[in-house]
């Protein structure tokens, strides 16, 4: 059973995974982990929440600004049975920089950087939440 996202549905579904996008990048680098939760599926919650663990342990800040999307495609939209799962392909300008001691060891604060990412958002259509969960980063 392939259905497709066409037309305002495809729009409306684009501008949402792009909040959640935006919103992960962000409460990530924030050490944000409530926020996370409610968007990612329990695995991704557990890669992010021990990667934030980490970072904390090395004592490791990390600084971001989200400037924008440049632009977002659904690459694949399957559903199998009540699951849902749609591919989106995101290319996004952001400045990253993670410092320790105060000293930068990666990233540039005054140079902005072209991301291309792809992730994978799921949702059970059985569950009375319309939210996606972010389920799988398949490449960045």
């Amino acid at each position: 059973n392939h259905e497709t996202l066409e037309g305002k549905n495809k729009k409306d579904f684009l501008k949402g995974a792009e909040l959640a996008y935006e919103t992960i990048l962000t409460s990530f680098a924030n050490g944000d982990v409530k926020k996370l939760k409610s968007l990612l599926t329990a695995t991704m919650n557990n890669n992010f929440s021990g990667a934030i663990e980490v970072r904390n342990k090395e004592k490791i800040n990390s600084e971001f600004t989200f400037i924008g999307i440049k632009e977002s495609s659904v690459e694949k939209y399957v559903k199998i049975k009540d699951d849902l799962s749609a591919t989106v392909k995101f290319v996004a300008e952001v400045i990253s920089v993670k410092k320790k001691d105060d000293k930068i060891i990666e990233g540039n604060p005054d140079k902005i950087k072209f991301v291309t990412d792809i992730w994978k958002f799921t949702r059970n259509i059985n569950n009375k939440s319309p939210n996606w969960y972010l389920a799988e980063i398949i490449s960045k």
